[in-house]
């Protein structure tokens, strides 16, 4: 325990979640845990733990965003208390610039299904993670505490055999007393036919028993996303299908967000729910 750092149990929130996006941003991080509060605030708690030694701040140039991750430090310690999962402990992370905005993007997504009124017990699985080899019951394991102790070399022999793409999130939560399993997948930079097709047989081969939450950048895109999956699918899968745009979902209540690819292009957004 002498390497550790000392750190309370709000303190170890923040850094597993924040370890889970591979890094956040003020203003994200203000969304997730100091909503009631202001920027200012949120600012103020992660300059903090940058101090204790928690975080290190990166900012690429004077218009944009502080960008925080964790220090080796933090992750040893959030490790060794098994308070979260890392693949390791050796290095921190690395932020990828020409897919930042795209992951602050997700991040902003996770934060509004989080906290959805209409989700309860929402269980998530981030894409780092996924790439780390973390899967659904390896995590589900790890949070009832009863994870083996050999999961980092399964984890590594996993993600040594991820020659495939992972897709965004993968979520699961109770509506209305009933469990459903979602994957999101979302689309910035527009999708060629190829890629919409990788797409389709990426979340239907690796995650056949999910509803399947397609987010475009702009409303134009999600529609072009539905007529081309509408041609590409067998009509009997459409009722897994769900396709919406970032605004539409980070304004409105997640049942009213979705456009399900089973109903007419003009029929309102519905619930992705059978």
């Amino acid at each position: 325990m002498k390497d550790y750092l000392r750190i309370n149990d709000l303190e170890t929130q923040h850094l597993a979640w924040i370890h889970s996006n591979k890094f956040t941003v003020p203003g994200l991080f203000q969304k997730k845990f100091f909503f009631q509060n202001t920027y200012r605030n949120a600012c103020y708690v992660l300059n903090k733990y940058a101090q204790k030694g928690f975080l290190h701040m990166e900012k690429p140039n004077m218009f944009m965003n502080n960008f925080y991750y964790l220090t080796v430090e933090a992750i040893r310690t959030l490790d060794g208390i098994g308070a979260m999962m890392t693949r390791t402990t050796k290095h921190p992370i690395r932020i990828n610039h020409y897919e930042r905005t795209h992951d602050l993007m997700v991040q902003e997504l996770r934060i509004v299904i989080e906290s959805s009124p209409e989700l309860q017990d929402v269980f998530w699985l981030s894409d780092f993670e996924m790439r780390s080899g973390i899967t659904p019951p390896m995590k589900h394991r790890f949070v009832d505490g009863t994870l083996e102790e050999e999961w980092k070399r399964w984890s590594w022999d996993h993600a040594k055999q991820l020659v495939r793409r992972t897709p965004d999130g993968y979520f699961e939560a109770d509506i209305e007393g009933k469990r459903y399993e979602f994957v999101l997948e979302f689309e910035r930079a527009t999708y060629n036919q190829m890629k919409i097709m990788d797409m389709v047989w990426h979340l239907t081969d690796d995650f056949p028993d999910t509803y399947r939450l397609i987010v475009s950048e702009t409303e134009k895109n999600a529609r072009r996303m539905v007529r081309h999956l509408q041609g590409r699918l067998k009509k009997d899968q459409w009722r897994e299908w769900y396709i919406s745009d970032f605004k539409r979902v980070t304004t409105r209540p997640f049942r009213k967000a979705w456009h399900n690819l089973a109903r007419p292009l003009a029929v309102p957004a519905v619930s992705p729910t059978p």
